[in-house]
């Protein structure tokens, strides 16, 4: 591979001439080509970040589900702890309660009692005040009354009855008031009895969960009251909740693993995206090595395809022209001092810096007959001697 200067190389027979244009071209098929390897590649890592999504759900639902394993066998041996207390208190209780219903009891057939007496006068009273007025009425129909006296007799006894019949009607409303609220006393501590043994057996059934939830070398004796036990039962619920924080500390250390497996995999996919549409110097520099070795005959003249670039595409495409092994001899013209210098130092079975004579003959050159003997750099000189 010889390097000269650049210069105005008109198509020839038997001479191939690659531009900027050409290797642009061929640029933009690699990449092309790649991207389409890329989104093969992103969706292998999209289906590799779900299932680390999956992996890490699963994870953080086990470490949610032995923490709250771990609370609930804490706070149950807290209970138990307080259940001798929550017993005594309840005995207690019990014991007001009952008391306070005896006397409930007593009172409310005290109050009935003063009911049907007052039921009792108020009927004899009844029965009188009719009578009265029965035999004046008789009285009435049988004699005259000059003086008056059956009227005002008649009138005294109406006011009495009137007044009577007040006095037990107000005694019968207090005494059915009486009734009625001692009834509802007596119905409110049956209640409160009821809510009373309702919450000893809910504790009773608790327990007797809690205890089933032990290892069987801790459980207290079957024919025996769990309540005699509380502090054995404690005991073996805070050592299940110790084996469970043992085990939380290897289940959060596997959440750890697979939160940054997660991260990997997002930056994997992040990485894959970011080149989805972006044309790379590799890019370029397959590309300059497809179009060199795609040609068999003739001379090849590359014309200023290399320029010096922030991006360091002029290294690579080098580096692609060093490692290429083209059919036919190579020609690349170039001013850029990058590319002259690096032709300087190339060994010289690989190629040579040439001036423009030298220039001018290989680019004339049709021989159909060069091959490199060894590779592209011997490509020129092995088929025209040398050409300075």
């Amino acid at each position: 591979m010889d390097v000269g200067p650049r210069r105005a190389v008109d198509q020839a027979p038997g001479r191939t001439i690659v531009g900027r244009a050409e290797l642009e071209a061929a640029t933009q098929a690699v990449a092309g080509r790649r991207r389409s390897a890329r989104l093969e590649v992103l969706a292998t890592r999209n289906a590799e970040l779900e299932q680390a999504l999956e992996r890490l759900a699963a994870a953080r639902a086990a470490v949610d589900q032995r923490r709250a394993d771990h609370d609930g066998f804490v706070a149950a041996a807290d209970w138990c702890e307080t259940l001798p207390g929550l017993a005594a208190n309840h005995r207690t209780d019990l014991a007001a309660a009952e008391a306070e219903l005896s006397e409930g009891l007593r009172a409310a057939r005290e109050a009935s009692r003063a009911l049907d007496r007052v039921l009792e006068q108020r009927a004899q009273a009844d029965a009188a005040i009719s009578e009265a007025r029965r035999q004046l009425h008789a009285m009435d129909r049988g004699e005259v009354d000059p003086t008056g006296e059956r009227a005002q007799a008649a009138a005294a006894l109406t006011a009495q009855a009137e007044s009577l019949e007040a006095r037990l009607g107000e005694a019968e409303r207090d005494a059915r008031s009486r009734s009625e609220e001692t009834k509802r006393a007596v119905t409110a501590t049956e209640r409160t009895i009821e809510r009373l043994v309702r919450e000893q057996r809910d504790r009773q059934s608790r327990l007797a969960a809690l205890v089933d939830c032990l290892p069987g070398d801790v459980r207290p004796p079957h024919d025996e009251d769990p309540l005699h036990h509380v502090g054995a039962v404690s005991a073996g619920l805070r050592g299940l909740a110790g084996t469970i924080a043992d085990e939380r500390t290897g289940l959060t250390a596997a959440l750890d693993r697979h939160r940054a497996e997660c991260e990997h995999r997002r930056s994997e996919v992040a990485e894959v995206r970011s080149t989805l549409d972006r044309t790379s110097p590799d890019d370029a520099a397959e590309a300059l090595a497809d179009l060199v070795t795609g040609i068999v005959d003739g001379v090849v003249v590359l014309d200023d395809v290399v320029a010096t670039d922030p991006d360091g595409t002029a290294d690579g495409l080098l580096r692609a022209l060093e490692a290429a092994e083209p059919e036919a001899p190579l020609v690349l013209l170039s001013s850029d001092p990058t590319v002259l210098g690096w032709a300087i130092d190339l060994p010289a079975e690989r190629g040579a810096l040439v001036g423009p004579r030298a220039v001018d003959l290989l680019a004339c050159s049709t021989s159909s007959t060069a091959r490199p003997t060894t590779d592209t750099a011997t490509a020129v000189t092995s088929a025209t001697g040398d050409p300075r």
